[in-house]
């Protein structure tokens, strides 16, 4: 059985996520893969029940990040050929399908909608700036209106008063390095609040909800390591619920649900990658009945972006049925619904597997090593079901992008197609990696870059001497964006230890990936990789294209054409350097893709090429 036909299978397996709740409380519209793409899907609800699907959408490009407004209609996003110009769509209470944006050179992102309004940002008027709009509800009756041009960052609104006179947005200087800013409608004038408390010293904020009108409660790690609940006045004072971290011991993650008047606050804490979501009441004063919710499964909670679906959990606004995208690594992502008051649970549609036996997928298991500093790493392995090899199991180290993300022990489909081919994956949060406090991801910054990297040299290592289920000396190297930059660099900085590596959507060069990545994209960037202007030195010395000559093994590029975040440019510039130097190289390029590949067909293509790379060079 050929690849191509495998992979097809394992791909095919469904993807299921982003629940948003209809006002009414009987129907919740989610996203599906199920064609192919992400496309959007409506469903009833009911106790214990699984009901039949309605699909709503059928686009020849991914639409994704479906939100339900307070009217009844619905609104959800669409890219084109992986471009990330994302354009507004809306469904009315009798599912016909309107177009609300149309100027595909323009990115909007949703932001918050309130009873009265929607709130996103878009780069109509400055393709390197995002700036703020609302629209109100219903949309088809309006117009959208300006309301905030930043001078800096990228500004979201993430919450408004009672009578959206009081607007809360958060700005990001980086993905580490967040403000909170204030906006008065009556008066026009903005107030940064986190400029009171932190000055400006990076950390990280996010909103959670107002609490009244005064005092909002937040998720910082301001004065703290971890990510940690707090209350945040909007004179600009601050209080941390101490005693709350004393009962939560790993970071809160950015994923909160509540609903307009509910009590309680629903919110996730990341345990070394696996999720436990726990409630509690809070006031200004503090907070009450924290309570931890009970699952069936051990899993993941998990959310991605408006390239699939910001909501990772969704409470009904009767506050009786929490909606949550759950999945493990035998366990593909689904939606869950939680009945508040039993606690009972059960997935909300029915996701096909492709003829595939669950029972045959891979749960990994966590791990950790020793770098060379001495810091304590973790990784998740996955080792294939059958008879291990006499000397054990070629393995692929698959490195995650970001780099402020984190390996999950999610369900990965490519994951488990590589399992059935007779490859262990390993899959480390290097230092940089979120969900392990500020300081485990401060360890890679700017001159610190390469210390990630001799983190995956010591990881191999530790394979090879301590694993007797791995085969250290036959190991590959694979991942996208930044683990795509990891991959090169690994391959020129420690080439002793590879026998292939496969570099998605890489950078090759930190010089002109800064120039050339999307405007409104170069100042967030340069927050974690350091500026053009003040560590050029830097950027060049990390950069991979300038040692070329160490690679030792073959390299399978694969880019998209239309890549805003890492442009084509430096896959084709890595590739054309090795091809001078006679080394074995490959580049695969995707004219309808951008960011890595989204479309099943690229899918099957791409990923059974890198299939067959690892059987013939591991």
């Amino acid at each position: 059985m050929n690849s191509g036909y495998q992979f097809t299978r394992y791909l095919s397996v469904e993807t299921i996520g982003g629940a948003t709740w209809h006002p009414d409380g009987n129907q919740i519209a989610f996203v599906s893969n199920s064609t192919g793409d992400y496309q959007i899907y409506s469903c009833e609800i009911s106790r214990g029940v699984t009901y039949s699907r309605k699909q709503l959408t059928s686009s020849s490009d991914r639409c994704t990040d479906p939100r339900y407004l307070p009217d009844g209609t619905l609104i959800f996003t669409r890219d084109r050929g992986g471009d990330e110009n994302f354009q507004i769509g809306l469904f009315d209470t009798t599912d016909t399908q309107y177009w609300l944006t149309n100027d595909h050179s323009v990115k909007h992102r949703i932001g918050y909608i309130s009873d009265s309004y929607l709130y996103f940002s878009a780069n109509i008027i400055d393709k390197a700036r995002l700036d703020v709009y609302r629209w109100k509800i219903p949309l088809r009756e309006n117009e959208p209106e300006l309301i905030f041009q930043p001078d800096a960052g990228v500004i979201e609104v993430k919450g408004t008063s009672r009578y959206d006179d009081k607007i809360l947005m958060m700005q990001f200087f980086g993905n580490m390095h967040h403000h909170l800013l204030l906006l008065d409608m009556n008066t026009g004038e903005t107030e940064d609040l986190v400029e009171k408390v932190s000055g400006a010293n990076p950390t990280r904020w996010e909103v959670v909800r107002w609490i009244d009108d005064e005092y909002i409660l937040v998720n910082t790690d301001h004065k703290s390591d971890y990510k940690r609940l707090g209350i945040l006045s909007t004179s600009g004072e601050f209080k941390p619920l101490g005693d709350l971290s004393e009962t939560i011991k790993f970071e809160i993650e950015g994923n909160f649900t509540h609903s307009k008047d509910s009590v309680w606050t629903y919110f996730i804490e990341n345990q070394e990658g696996y999720c436990i979501v726990h409630r509690a009441i809070f006031s200004r004063f503090g907070y009450t009945d924290f309570e931890s919710l009970p699952f069936p499964v051990k899993s993941a909670v998990l959310s991605g972006d408006a390239r699939s679906w910001s909501n990772a959990m969704c409470l009904s606004n009767d506050e009786q049925m929490l909606a949550l995208s759950v999945c493990n690594g035998k366990q593909p992502y689904n939606v869950w619904i939680l009945d508040l008051n039993d606690m009972y649970a059960w997935p909300a549609s029915v996701g096909h597997t492709s003829g595939l036996d669950p029972i045959d997928f891979v749960e990994p298991s966590l791990h950790r090593f020793d770098s060379f500093d001495g810091l304590s790493v973790p990784y998740f392995r996955y080792i294939p079901n059958g008879e291990k090899p006499e000397n054990g199991w070629p393995a692929v180290l698959l490195i995650h992008g970001g780099p402020e993300a984190q390996a999950r022990p999610d369900f990965n489909p490519v994951i488990q197609f590589y399992l059935s081919g007779g490859f262990a994956i390993i899959t480390p949060n290097i230092r940089g990696s979120t969900g392990y406090g500020r300081k485990y991801l401060d360890l890679d910054n700017v001159e610190k870059r390469l210390d990630s990297i001799m983190d995956i040299r010591y990881l191999a290592l530790h394979l090879k001497v301590s694993d007797k289920k791995i085969d250290g000396d036959r190991l590959a190297i694979l991942g996208g964006s930044y683990g795509g930059f990891a991959v090169l660099s690994a391959m020129t900085e420690h080439p002793d230890l590879w026998k292939a590596g496969v570099d998605i959507v890489g950078i090759s060069n930190f010089v002109t990936f800064l120039k050339n990545t999307a405007a409104w994209r170069r100042t967030l960037r340069e927050a974690e990789y350091g500026s053009l202007e003040h560590d050029l030195a830097i950027l060049e010395k990390i950069s991979p294209i300038h040692k070329i000559d160490k690679i030792a093994a073959p390299l399978l590029i694969i880019q998209g054409d239309n890549d805003e975040r890492v442009p084509l440019s430096e896959s084709i510039q890595m590739y054309e350097k090795l091809k001078e130097k006679g080394l074995e190289v490959e580049l695969m390029r995707f004219a309808d893709e951008g960011h890595g590949l989204a479309k099943l067909n690229n899918k099957i293509k791409g990923y059974s090429r890198v299939m067959e790379w690892l059987q013939n060079y591991v």
